[in-house]
């Protein structure tokens, strides 16, 4: 059997601010910190939707698709620098930002940063797109380049004794 050179240097968060959000956080940056890593914290602006922003926009709101992403992106800056970061002390972290579909950006971004590795929150949508096309974390399992740690929700978190 050949020898396998496993380094895990470069490892992405996947955070959609959610409840899941803080659970995956504290497993990646765990992770960074045991491994000697970099930790990457990618926040993906989800594309479904941006057409009726523009719909909008066309009919006068006075809102359009790119002053929308604009004002996301800076709220989810803010909340990056103020929740997390500050937190990564020791660690070299950065945070990303992609707009588009969430899985197929995730993959893209885990390519174009040679990660190591993901970590991600699962979260069922439960609805019906959800059932019949499968969720965003189903098809990054299927798709990544690399090892996915899958990390359960804030109840399956194990609370200090």
């Amino acid at each position: 059997m050949e020898a396998c050179d496993v380094k895990l240097k470069r490892i992405v968060a996947s955070m959609d601010l959610s409840s899941y959000s803080e659970t995956t956080f504290l497993h990646a940056l765990t992770l960074a910190k045991a491994l000697g890593g970099e930790l990457i914290l990618l926040n993906v602006i989800n594309s479904r939707g941006l057409e009726q922003i523009e719909r909008l926009g066309a009919q006068g709101f006075g809102i359009s698709k790119d002053q929308y992403i604009d004002t996301i992106q800076k709220e989810r800056t803010e909340e990056f620098n103020k929740v997390y970061l500050p937190r990564a002390e020791g660690v070299p972290c950065r945070a990303m930002f992609r707009v588009g579909l969430p899985w197929e950006q995730i993959i893209k971004a885990l390519k174009e940063e040679k990660a190591d590795l993901l970590v991600m929150g699962t979260k069922g949508r439960g609805n019906l797109a959800g059932a019949l096309f499968g969720s965003t974390a189903d098809k990054v399992f299927r798709h990544a380049p690399c090892p996915v740690v899958s990390v359960r929700g804030p109840e399956h978190c194990r609370l200090p004794e």
